[in-house]
């Protein structure tokens, strides 16, 4: 099977995902193809080993006959990650069980989706994030059908549905150039309906995409 199908099979795709699982992931390499030049700076002056646990969801579901997958914009405010596409995610409380159960609990506060209907596939490998000071596990999950989001209106101003084989398409990859304290810093990205998607995101789904050509699942 391939997500290039016009009809999405998620039986298939959930066994085809298990199976290149078990074989490894592609790990850091897979990542750093989308990282952003001024991680390396970032890095210099950041200590990974006081990083804070966190995690994100990567949460599938099947919609008009396709994978798809959801990003949210972030509300503006005084934060570091304040007006981005990002995946539902954050830190983890004492009260969570594991950071499997973060990455649940706060995808529900965010997006609205119902904790119950949510299933865990996986996971991807952990990344550092300099800026925030976190390290991030991503989680990849699944509803059966599409989730009923309620927007959080104090954290999130928009979801960005996206199907994953116009989001990890080679055609849909591109890079652009901003400055920031005088520094000038390319950064790679997915374009999701005209909004950038860089930075850790963009590593996280960096690995996702290498994952999906290996299983074949894309091409």
């Amino acid at each position: 099977m391939s997500l290039l199908d016009t009809t999405f099979d998620l039986e298939v795709f959930k066994a085809q995902l298990n199976e290149e699982l078990n074989k490894g992931l592609p790990g850091f390499d897979a990542q750093k193809i989308m990282s952003p030049s001024i991680r390396e700076h970032a890095l210099k002056k950041s200590d990974p080993s006081l990083a804070r646990d966190s995690s994100v969801l990567l949460l599938f579901y099947p919609k008009n006959g396709q994978l798809y997958l959801p990003f949210m914009k972030r509300t503006t405010g005084n934060t570091s990650h304040s007006g981005q596409i990002s995946l539902p995610g954050g830190k983890y409380e004492e009260s969570d069980t594991n950071r499997t159960v973060t990455a649940i609990r706060e995808t529900n506060e965010e997006l609205g989706v119902d904790c119950k209907k949510i299933k865990i596939l996986g996971f991807l490998t952990e990344l550092y994030i300099p800026v925030s000071n976190f390290m991030v596990l991503p989680v990849l999950g699944y509803c059966k059908q599409r989730p009923e989001f309620k927007l959080n209106p104090h954290e999130v101003e928009e979801v960005i549905e996206m199907p994953v084989q116009e989001l990890l398409a080679e055609k849909n990859i591109s890079e652009f150039s901003f400055n920031t304290n005088g520094h000038k810093i390319n950064a790679p990205y997915f374009d999701a309906k005209g909004h950038k998607v860089w930075g850790a995101t963009a590593m996280i789904l960096s690995e996702l995409r290498e994952l999906f050509l290996r299983a074949g699942l894309i091409r």
